[in-house]
């Protein structure tokens, strides 16, 4: 529009539009005083504890009525994976006759629905199930998971102690647990993203107190579960009670919480006219946010460096020290107390301060006690297995702040429509990293590659030199892990303007894309190498050569 007689040398000055926020619940001033009186701010000045929540709906307790349903599903959630992967592996050998690689190859590919994490989250999103997205997909998950459990038993009750399991029954097995694979799966992405939701309605200040109480909670069940399944299965070779037996108890308690997810789960009713295209187009354009190709290139970066581990080696200090047969259910507890332990001291310390300085202490925590405990184990100058374990266990703070690494930072980029479509991303990219490194036990981290097995029994000098050798390299490849704080914004306020003003780049996506896929390709490829009889015999994949 043309306006005569303009002059833009004379602009009468505007004030930008105000910055929409929702109201917290919270009335952090509840004195009523003024700040102008001091000449600071008024009554216009934002308040970053009053304000600032992503999303309507105030701030909520994890252990509240409210959160009851959520509370129940978690439970179910952990309990039900956990116990699954560690209540079938007696099965696999008196049962289904497999060999230690086709028990490890199994164990990946039943893991593998993993990574349809991103499909989940994407389909919770586009598809609600009754008009609620995280509840239908939910239960959904929770029936598929006990029936498949039960089913399992019930082959297992069929085969009892013959370990001549044909063909067909084998599959059927494998195909029965991957399915229960699938429905703890859909659990475990409806909860994570409904725990992000509620995050999100907390305000600034406060906002990562629910995601404590939550991480917290899944340890204290892990913790639980962990007694059950040693009760189940004891010490010795053969289990206190038989897996049919085991499993229906599984599937028993699985299914319990039901009726309080039913009545106490609050899901919004929503109602989308989008297709599944329009909604993935959105979610690949979200991943060319700056924000969020960041942040995913940031827990990548972690999950990857940080989970290198040369176990071969590992365990060579381990038997030295004489702390190889330590009780292992001892072990998981004192890890899960460390791990809770962690969650609390960022709850109340770190919640608000900068994100790099935190996350930049699991690589500190993870390689200098190992390093300390190594050379002092390997040159024999102190082999102690509670030496060991004293810095073993302070290597589990690095697992604490890992509990943290893939929930915190996608509160501040998940966009509300997206939610399950990117933290379901997050684990698929999360699980694609580790089955990648799963991959590579028997492949570059396998210990013979680097020493001798015969001269390590012999305990010479030049085998603690290879095997520290063997260890440096490891703790070099997890020092990489603090490039990865590059791409990290530094804290809440600054993910913010990020996500608002960072940009776009149009070929993250397309990255995204292709890093996942090369690395599950890859997991996949030699998966099935070790189970082909063809090329299981290659070193590479566990054989002992063709």
């Amino acid at each position: 529009m043309f306006v005569p007689n303009y002059d833009p040398r004379v602009v009468a000055p505007q004030l930008p539009p105000a910055f929409n926020t929702f109201d917290s619940s919270h009335d952090f001033n509840t004195s009523g005083i003024s700040f102008d009186d001091e000449g600071v701010a008024g009554e216009q000045f934002y308040n970053y504890e009053k304000y600032g929540s992503l999303r309507t709906g105030g701030t909520i307790a994890f252990l509240s009525m409210e959160c009851l349903g959520l509370v129940a599903a978690t439970f179910t959630s952990v309990l039900s994976y956990q116990a699954l992967l560690v209540l079938v592996q007696p099965m696999y050998k008196t049962q289904l006759s497999l060999s230690s690689t086709e028990i490890i190859a199994v164990e990946r590919l039943i893991e593998m629905p993993m990574a349809l994490s991103f499909l989940i989250g994407l389909l919770s999103d586009c598809y609600p199930i009754m008009g609620r997205r995280r509840k239908g997909y939910m239960i959904l998950g929770c029936v598929i998971n006990a029936a498949t459990v039960f089913a399992i038993a019930g082959v297992s009750a069929y085969l009892g102690n013959d370990a001549t399991a044909s063909e067909d029954l084998v599959v059927l097995a494998l195909v029965l647990l991957a399915l229960a694979s699938i429905g703890c799966i859909i659990t475990y992405v409806c909860v994570q993203t409904r725990v992000v939701e509620y995050s999100q309605r907390e305000s600034l200040r406060d906002r990562g107190v629910i995601l404590a109480s939550y991480l917290i909670f899944r340890r204290v069940v892990s913790m639980f579960t962990s007694v059950l399944l040693f009760l189940a299965l004891g010490t010795d070779s053969r289990p206190n009670i038989s897996v049919s037996s085991a499993l229906i108890v599984l599937g028993v308690i699985s299914i319990l919480p039901l009726p309080l997810v039913f009545h106490f789960w609050n899901d919004e009713a929503h109602s989308f006219n989008a297709s599944m295209t329009i909604r993935y187009q959105t979610l690949w354009k979200i991943m060319q946010q700056k924000a969020v190709w960041r942040i995913l290139a940031f827990i990548c970066f972690f999950t990857l460096f940080l989970g290198i581990k040369f176990s071969d080696s590992m365990g060579v200090i381990s038997k030295w020290a004489g702390a190889n047969q330590d009780n292992s259910l001892l072990i998981k507890t004192i890890q899960d107390f460390v791990m809770i332990g962690v969650v609390l001291v960022w709850r109340c310390v770190f919640i608000n301060r900068l994100w790099p300085i935190f996350f930049a202490l699991a690589p500190a925590f993870q390689i200098l006690p190992n390093l300390f405990m190594s050379l002092m184990v390997a040159l024999d100058v102190v082999r102690n297995r509670y030496f060991y374990r004293i810095f073993y266990t302070v290597t589990y703070v690095a697992d604490g702040i890992g509990l943290l690494l893939s929930i915190v930072p996608v509160t501040e980029i998940a966009q509300e429509g997206s939610e399950g479509a990117l933290v379901g991303l997050t684990l698929t990219l999360q699980y694609c990293v580790n089955t990648f490194l799963a991959s590579n036990v028997h492949g570059p981290f396998h210990g013979p590659n680097y020493y001798s097995t015969a001269a390590v029994a012999s305990d010479t000098s030049d085998a603690r030199w290879d095997v520290l050798l063997s260890l440096f390299l490891n703790f070099a490849l997890n020092a990489l892990a603090w490039a990865g704080l590059y791409f990290l914004p530094s804290q809440k306020l600054d993910a913010q303007q990020l996500r608002m003003y960072g940009g776009f780049t149009e070929g993250a996506s397309g990255g995204i894309l292709i890093f996942g896929l090369v690395l599950l390709i890859y997991a996949l490829v030699v998966t099935l190498m070790t189970i082909i009889p063809s090329t299981s015999c290659v070193t590479f994949v566990g054989g002992s050569g063709c």
